[in-house]
């Protein structure tokens, strides 16, 4: 199966195209985002380009039960699943970093406008983003059978850098249940342009609070609590040049 295939050219999407627009998500991320599944797993996956070559990133826990060679990815397109083979498969030295990269045998002939941030960039505290996924299955699709993921909006609340080799981004944002491995974007204020800031792990869960005898009682049952967890897009390269 050819990766390329899988980037669809996403025309029939308001999106933002240009520097001046901002409240928007560029259709070319959108359009290398996919909805993936491993036995009952499910999440999401996107495409990163790394000096001329083609990897797809994901959550770690999506693809725990894959080999770290020749792993089987399934990835929906057209309203099918379908297989795709991979080369290798890396991870960040870290393994609290839930982040999955996989290798692939596709080349870029043309660098994609959206790039992965790296050290020297990033998002500043309070500022807005967007994440993308599919949560249950979920998405935008039309006629001719092109998937396009849920985007929600969040904000840049807190970094976590107590473990230097595991910093976890906080965003104010609600996600759900499949929006794991789907890609953080933001726009760099000093660049003028978009670029990926991380990869979503999850979200924080708390119990649940019911009133007995006029008294709010923590449950048994963890619900979402609206702080979305993500890893750092830099995990990516740092795992694909064995860092």
């Amino acid at each position: 199966m050819n990766f390329k295939m899988l980037l669809p050219f996403v025309v029939w999407i308001a999106v933002a195209m240009t520097a001046s627009a901002q409240d928007a998500v560029p259709r070319e991320i959108l359009g290398r985002t996919h909805m993936i599944k491993v036995g009952d797993a499910q999440g999401t996956g996107f495409g990163v380009e790394y000096k001329g070559k083609l990897y797809f990133v994901t959550a770690r826990h999506v693809v725990a039960d894959l080999p770290s060679k020749d792993a089987v990815l399934e990835v929906m397109k057209a309203g099918t699943w379908t297989k795709v083979h991979t080369i290798r498969t890396f991870f960040p030295r870290s393994p609290e970093v839930d982040i999955a990269v996989f290798e692939t045998d596709e080349k870029i002939p043309v660098p994609y406008e959206i790039l992965m941030a790296t050290g020297k960039d990033g998002a500043t505290l309070g500022q807005q983003l967007w994440f993308l996924g599919y949560p249950w299955g979920l998405g935008s699709h039309s006629a001719n059978g092109i998937e396009i993921p849920f985007i929600k909006r969040g904000t840049m609340s807190a970094i976590d850098g107590s473990n230097p080799q595991a910093p976890v981004i906080y965003i104010d944002g609600f996600n759900n249940p499949g929006f794991s491995g789907g890609p953080i974007v933001y726009w760099d204020l000093q660049a003028h342009a978009y670029r990926i800031l991380g990869v979503v792990q999850g979200y924080k869960e708390e119990a649940a609070k019911m009133m007995v005898n006029g008294h709010l009682a923590d449950t048994k049952l963890l619900v979402n609590s609206g702080i979305l967890i993500g890893y750092s897009i830099k995990h990516v390269i740092e795992a694909i040049e064995g860092k």
